[in-house]
């Protein structure tokens, strides 16, 4: 409680020392890596609307369950898979959110087995992110051992940052994505569904993508401890690691930025 509490320059240091670390490097490497490659498909909601003929009253009440079962999700880890082994769990839920994908391609050719549009598409988002649930507290818990004593916050901030630099840079990627078919609204009104259709498959097998670098990840809590106590630092990783972290802060930024001072600036539709 009454802890002296370090000076500016001696957090940083202690945060340089920690990044430079493998048992730091390697783990968030895969986070950062994995976060990336969740790339959505930008053009899914106007597909929902101008196709499926979804309302905003239904897309709010989707988006509401998602966020239940979000809660749901987590709460699965805490009671049920929280003695899984984190690359099992981060395997099943990728096997799992390409399974979800696929319902959607199921959905651009109208296969809903009897169910409306609406009631398809609930089970589909808000299932996806139960899904999230389960993966969101295994990445939380890693970042907390990962904090070294003394910089706790200031640590756990950076680790953040990256979790959420990556999904930032995501959702550029999946704007930069946009224009390489025809999926504008008037595109979709006509019915091609070509466009949306090729545009769901590249999304999908980029996201399943991320499982190829699983073996970063430790399996347990116990082997990101083994790994911390190897001693294993490097200077370049971590060099790296905060060069990657802010240049992708940065490029979110500046997209996100021209996507507000100048809509349609890459090419997409005003």
């Amino acid at each position: 409680r009454n802890a002296p509490v370090s000076s500016t320059r001696e957090q940083c240091n202690e945060i340089w020392n920690t990044v430079c670390s493998r048992a730091v490097w390697q783990p968030m490497g895969f986070v950062y890596l994995y976060n990336i490659l969740q790339v959505s498909n930008g053009a899914w909601k106007n597909f929902q609307i101008e196709v499926l003929g979804l309302t905003f009253t239904q897309l709010n009440l989707i988006m509401n369950v998602a966020f239940v079962l979000l809660y749901f999700g987590v709460m699965a880890y805490k009671y049920y898979f929280i003695k899984w082994s984190w690359r099992t769990i981060y395997i099943g839920a990728t096997v799992l959110n390409g399974f979800f994908s696929a319902c959607q391609i199921l959905l651009i050719y109208g296969i809903t087995f009897g169910l409306s549009n609406f009631w398809f598409s609930l089970g589909d988002d808000a299932l996806a992110e139960f899904v999230s649930g389960i993966q969101f507290l295994p990445t939380t818990i890693m970042m907390v051992h990962l904090c070294p004593a003394g910089s706790e916050g200031a640590s756990y901030a950076m680790f953040t940052t990256v979790n959420n630099s990556a999904m930032n840079l995501s959702a550029a990627i999946s704007t930069r994505l946009l224009p390489i078919w025809d999926i504008t609204l008037e595109t979709l009104r006509k019915g091609e569904k070509s466009g949306i259709l090729k545009l769901t498959l590249l999304t999908t097998a980029l996201q399943m993508s991320g499982v190829l670098f699983v073996r970063l990840l430790p399996r347990t809590k116990e082997d990101l401890v083994t790994l911390g106590s190897e001693s294993s630092r490097s200077t370049r990783g971590g060099t790296i690691f905060l060069l990657v972290t802010f240049g992708s802060i940065l490029y979110a930024l500046v997209i996100s930025t021209l996507n507000i001072v100048a809509p349609g600036w890459g090419g997409g539709e005003d």
